[in-house]
């Protein structure tokens, strides 16, 4: 017996020892000595080794968005085209995020958890509007808003809304207070079944859509009311598939009255419960801290109990946002960590709360250093993997963005890329813009792919447009000064016609004049006889 409560007493030590030494696995001081560091406008980036249990390659970029004088934001941002996502590097859509708002992205790391359709696993809210809500229980995600509110868990609730936007795409957003129902004074209705109606005191906007399921939220669609009559004492409309009909009251008139056919309306969801407010939501897997408390029984299916490439969000109390990539599986000279490890690394780095996001190959961390936004970890697909969506720290809007783009070689000015642009390429896990130093040097991209062919010159008035070299051949504007047909710029006369050089005439003398009168005077004779 007394053998028996040694070894159990070892074995309790051990399993604690066990405890204690993963629980310790990371100390507060983990980014004290980064290996790599930027600060920049008040975004704080640290990179750093650290050996525990195996070696860890930590990439960790911090921001506070909440101060007034705040000049960035977190987003949540994917490549899709209404609800269909395609799935893209994380590189790829930052990129996209500029091209279509001109706001330069700062940092960036992957979101979400997907499926090969391209589509999220777990809630996904865009600014402000429900993209997915959520059905896996073992499933989580983190909401917040950029003023200080932050919410982990599920997200379960949701209201339905009405938005519009009008030609400047600003959007405006209505309650639904009935479906297929005459609308009360002040009240907005949806009706969604094909068939003809009649209301009173009304008005009724037709709303045409491609969503196979008008039930099923977002519904985006666009006006399809040819002309705008406002609300009538009786009024009839016809719905057919793929329609719906805002039915309205005097209250909204002003609104909906005034709608011009072809504007964007979408009836669509918002975060409601304890999500409401939340104008970007993500989702993940397990919570590794709420409320300043660690998880320490993390899932352990899914490799979470296996070291790996591990990609996390968090919210400190000051409201202060991170992203976190712990690289593994060797890439880069990482082991990884496992996900109670990442709990704890979450809990050291400050977090008030904190999502587990996807990991694995998905766990990518870009930057813009040097204005150009360049990959800093070590992927261990041994490249970008394509992933459904990506959080972003970015420009917030300014009132200098909202102005026509000139593009020159598909960039703006303001750092906008026009999307259109065809003086790129697609190659490995991104379009490629390229850039040349001068235009006699090849193209280079801002990964480092080069094209190889040189851009050349494009003089106008003896000036490149591209790097401001003079023509060596161009000869300004002056009065040409003709000799013979030809300026002494080497502009020709076009009306320049030679002289004919005269023929010397042969004199004939002696014999050969003799006989050359003999025949003159025969010539006279016969030309006086025939006159």
């Amino acid at each position: 017996m007394k053998k028996l409560f040694t070894s159990l007493t070892v074995v309790v030590a051990l399993v604690l020892l066990m405890t204690i030494t993963v629980s310790a696995a990371f100390s507060s001081s983990v980014l004290s000595n980064p290996t790599y560091s930027l600060n920049n406008n008040g975004i704080k980036y640290r990179e750093a080794t650290v050996s525990e249990s195996g070696t860890q390659k930590i990439f960790y970029g911090e921001y506070d968005s909440t101060g007034t004088d705040a000049e960035y934001e977190w987003v949540v941002h994917s490549i899709r085209e209404d609800s269909t996502t395609t799935l893209s590097t994380v590189m790829k859509i930052a990129k996209d995020y500029e091209a279509k708002t001109g706001r330069k992205v700062m940092l960036a790391v992957n979101g979400d958890y997907f499926y090969n359709t391209g589509e999220n696993v777990d809630s996904y809210v865009n600014n402000g509007i429900v993209i997915k809500k959520g059905n896996m229980a073992t499933k989580n995600c983190i909401g917040f808003d950029n003023n200080g509110k932050v919410v982990v868990g599920r997200m379960t609730e949701t209201e339905i809304r009405l938005v519009t936007y009008d030609k400047d795409g600003n959007s405006q957003f209505f309650e639904v207070d009935k479906f297929n129902e005459q609308p009360s004074s002040g009240e907005i209705a949806i009706y969604n079944a094909a068939g003809t109606y009649t209301v009173t005191n009304a008005g009724a906007m037709i709303v045409k859509s491609d969503s196979a399921n008008l039930n099923s939220y977002p519904v985006w669609g666009s006006d399809y009311t040819m002309t705008a009559t406002g609300v009538q004492d009786s009024k009839t409309f016809t719905l057919t598939s793929g329609q719906y009909a805002v039915v309205y009251t005097s209250a909204h008139n002003d609104v909906f009255g005034k709608h011009v056919y072809g504007e964007k309306v979408d009836l669509v969801e918002i975060p409601a419960g304890e999500f409401a407010g939340c104008t970007w939501v993500v989702g993940g897997y397990d919570v590794l801290v709420d409320n300043f408390v660690a998880n320490t029984n993390c899932h352990t299916d899914n490799s979470g109990n296996s070291a790996a490439p591990r990609t996390f969000i968090g919210f400190k109390e000051d409201g202060t946002g991170f992203v976190c990539v712990v690289d593994g599986r060797g890439a880069g000279g990482s082991t990884g960590i496992t996900v109670n490890q990442e709990a704890q690394l979450a809990k050291v780095l400050g977090a008030q709360y904190a999502l587990e996001l996807d990991g694995g190959g998905s766990s990518t961390m870009v930057v813009r250093i040097n204005d150009t936004l360049t990959l800093r970890n070590s992927p261990s697909d041994g490249s970008m993997r394509a992933v459904s969506n990506a959080i972003l720290l970015v420009e917030k809007p300014k009132a200098e963005d909202t102005h026509e783009h000139s593009f020159v070689e598909g960039k703006c000015e303001c750092g906008a890329t026009d999307p259109n642009y065809n003086g790129g390429s697609t190659g490995g896990d991104h379009t490629h813009y390229w850039n040349a130093a001068t235009c006699t040097e090849p193209r280079t991209c801002e990964c480092g792919e080069t094209l190889g062919a040189a851009l050349g010159h494009k003089y106008v008035d003896g000036v490149c447009t591209r790097c401001q070299a003079e023509d060596p051949d161009y000869v300004p504007p002056h009065e040409h000064s003709f000799v013979e047909g030809k300026c002494e710029c080497g502009e020709e006369d076009p009306d320049y016609v030679p002289d004919t050089p005269t023929q010397p005439v042969e004199t004939k003398t002696g014999f050969a004049a003799w006989i050359q009168s003999i025949i003159d005077a025969i010539m006279k004779f016969f030309m006086e006889l025939f006159s």
